[in-house]
């Protein structure tokens, strides 16, 4: 009776937190809601749309109660998608959002990549120094020359001696996010290079997971930059392979990883071999899928093979975790490389529309949200959109990351409410 009690205290607080953000009081640091600052975007339409009664979501808003009521346990979010996401803005600033809502919570930085190796941008908020020669694999490549996996993206080297570090700018407030565990995805099979974090006597514990294709590092301390180096034990041909790094800690907080290569679409996903294991690493509880514009820009665009894509894509994630949540959020408007406006929103949205219902899930309707056909014409005007009416601006991705969690926050509001109402 006692847990009862406390559980229907817990959401009627959470309630009345909810309406001071609204306009009454404040009792958080931030108010979350965004400011109606734009006649063009369709705020009103800012909501998830659920096909069924969406059980998966609910097991996430229940982790985010434990989180934010009892201050215990972890609420881990992947997104996944491509040039949106791999530049970073719009992940880390739904991170910053879902961080706002409690203090004193730490989150850490998920998967990272040194993108410096592809001459090609990293997130924002990191950097990368690299020595030895490295050859690159991507999920864009039409036949990619190396296995790939949850970052979709591969770099190989034969060098005696090589290294990669990993340097968070002080945007990153790394401080709040640093880590005391390094998992390193390479090809583990293979034992001709001897791997080490710097410094040395950082670490604790070291091991070879099999199961996520990992060698995982337990530091004795937190650490706010990553240093791996690969050293050659024989003289074999045998190359070092290297997937990425995920950093994490085991603290109380929210977990948000991006994942996205400039240019990917539903089908270069399905090129990552190992996908699957390095997933078991993150286990995320919801996955948001912002995958669709280089399917749709493309001449040969179908909705059924675009939803056959994604199904395959949902299954590896439901294999290893069949409660994971999932929000679709479709294409924004855009003009395609050839200068035309992008004529299959209606043909993605509607492919949204049908998988949301075969999982169960969430749909997000940003194009609708952000104006319409041709809306990116105003959110370039205002600076929000780039030239290339493709891509937005860091002001317009953190305007799309403020959008999508007001609709995540609204549709929480009401599972608190239906909670309420049925105790």
């Amino acid at each position: 009776m006692n847990k009862l009690i406390n559980r229907v205290l817990n959401i009627l607080l959470c309630c009345i937190c909810l309406l001071s953000w609204n306009g009454l009081s404040a009792q958080y640091s931030k108010v979350p809601y965004s400011k109606k600052s734009y006649t063009y975007i369709q705020y009103d339409s800012c909501y998830l749309e659920h096909a069924l009664e969406n059980p998966n979501m609910n097991n996430f808003y229940n982790k985010l109660d434990k989180l934010y009521f009892s201050g215990t346990g972890q609420v881990k979010i992947m997104q996944i998608g491509g040039s949106h996401i791999q530049a970073g803005i719009w992940s880390f600033e739904l991170r910053k959002h879902f961080e706002s809502l409690i203090s004193n919570i730490e989150g850490y930085p998920g998967l990272v990549f040194p993108f410096s190796l592809a001459k090609t941008n990293h997130p924002f908020y990191y950097r990368s120094e690299c020595e030895g020669d490295w050859e690159i694999s991507k999920v864009t490549d039409k036949v990619p020359i190396d296995s790939i996996g949850l970052s979709g993206i591969t770099a190989r080297t034969n060098d005696s001696l090589a290294s990669i570090k990993i340097i968070f700018y002080p945007i990153a407030d790394i401080t709040k996010r640093s880590f005391d565990k390094v998992s390193v995805f390479h090809n583990i099979e293979d034992t001709s290079y001897h791997l080490s974090i710097m410094p040395l006597d950082a670490v604790d514990t070291s091991f070879v997971n099999y199961k996520t294709q990992a060698t995982e590092f337990y530091l004795k301390n937190k650490l706010d930059t990553l240093e791996i180096r690969f050293v050659k034990q024989d003289t074999s041909n045998n190359p070092l392979v290297f997937y990425g790094a995920y950093l994490e800690n085991s603290l109380p907080g929210i977990q948000y990883t991006g994942i996205g290569i400039n240019g990917a679409a539903t089908s270069s996903y399905l090129k990552a071999e190992l996908f699957t294991p390095h997933l078991k690493v993150v286990k995320p509880d919801l996955v948001i899928f912002s995958i669709g514009v280089n399917d749709a820009a493309g001449k040969s665009f179908t909705k059924w093979t675009y939803i056959n894509n994604y199904k395959k894509i949902a299954s590896k994630i439901l294999e290893v975790n069949p409660d994971c949540a999932f929000i679709f959020t479709t294409n924004n408007d855009f003009y395609h490389y050839r200068g035309g406006v992008n004529q299959h929103y209606k043909d993605v949205y509607q492919a949204m529309k049908y998988l949301s219902q075969v999982y169960d899930a969430s749909v997000w309707n940003m194009f609708k949200v952000m104006g319409g056909y041709k809306s990116i014409n105003y959110w370039r005007n205002d600076k929000l959109g780039k030239r290339d009416r493709i891509h937005f601006t860091k002001e317009g991705y953190t305007v799309v990351a403020g959008l999508l969690f007001d609709a995540i926050m609204h549709d929480y509001e009401n599972y608190l409410e239906k909670n309420a109402s049925s105790k």
